[in-house]
């Protein structure tokens, strides 16, 4: 826990709002910009805590800023091709799904590497796939939230729990906005939540890294078919509590 009480933890979390925070403002005059907030805030905390390396990454984490970008570039890019193409649009995602899987398994570039690498990177784009069908200006806080408590619960080492102090930071800094991101716009927040779940997995695979990992997934399925039965303003945030306790207490349990 001593990462909560550290001040650059807060400074790394108070940029990532600001950034997203502003961007959400300013989505209110262009509404692309709005959907990709989210993105843009973990973009600027991961590279305050990571910088953002020119070269081949040497460490898993040092992945993450260049994905970040990569996605937003993404976003931009396929924007106006899916909306002047909506049908392409599942497709479009899908390949951005599987951009962000390639770059986590490694970037491998030969039949045999990607051969090697294909477990980690389809379970990548699977779980980005997945993530961004429900991920939500509303909905990406709890689960960011469940993830950042797995990772607690985990003791996940090295900066992964800064990391996904980031995300919580930037998505309650775009929850401003309507009810559903755009499906491209929803990508890069969707592949930051699947980074950090699974770069814990990709370097130890240990069963709390698979609890954790796990319970953003929950929350973003689960927990909105659980409030539909509930009445009442708390019904999401308490559903989204009760879906993600058995998880992060199986990640405190089996770490």
């Amino acid at each position: 826990m001593d990462f909560l009480a550290s001040i650059w933890t807060w400074q790394v979390a108070l940029v990532a709002f600001a950034v997203a925070f502003g961007l959400t403002r300013l989505g209110h005059r262009w509404t692309w910009l709005a959907g990709l907030s989210a993105g843009a805030g973990v973009l600027a905390g991961w590279w305050m805590v990571l910088g953002l390396p020119t070269a081949s990454p040497r460490q898993l984490a040092e992945r993450l800023p260049l994905l970040m970008a990569a996605m937003l570039v993404l976003a931009l890019l396929l924007a106006p091709l899916a909306r002047f193409l909506p049908r392409c649009t599942p497709a479009l995602v899908f390949g951005s799904a599987l951009v962000a899987g390639w770059w986590m398994a490694g970037a491998p570039r030969t039949v045999p590497d990607l051969l090697q690498a294909a477990p980690v990177l389809l379970g990548v784009a699977a779980l980005v796939w997945a993530l961004s069908h429900r991920a939500g200006p509303r909905s990406v806080p709890p689960a960011a939230a469940a993830l950042l408590a797995g990772l607690v619960a985990a003791n996940s080492p090295g900066a992964q729990m800064l990391l996904g102090a980031v995300v919580v930071a930037a998505s309650l800094g775009a929850i401003g906005q309507g009810p559903k991101f755009p499906a491209l716009q929803a990508v890069p927040v969707s592949a930051a939540l699947a980074a950090v779940a699974v770069l814990p997995i990709i370097a130890r695979a240990a069963p709390a890294d698979w609890a954790a990992a796990a319970a953003p997934l929950a929350v973003l399925w689960l927990a909105p078919l659980l409030a539909a039965r509930w009445r009442g303003r708390t019904a999401p945030a308490l559903c989204a509590i009760l879906v993600a306790a058995p998880f992060v207490a199986a990640a405190a349990i089996l770490r």
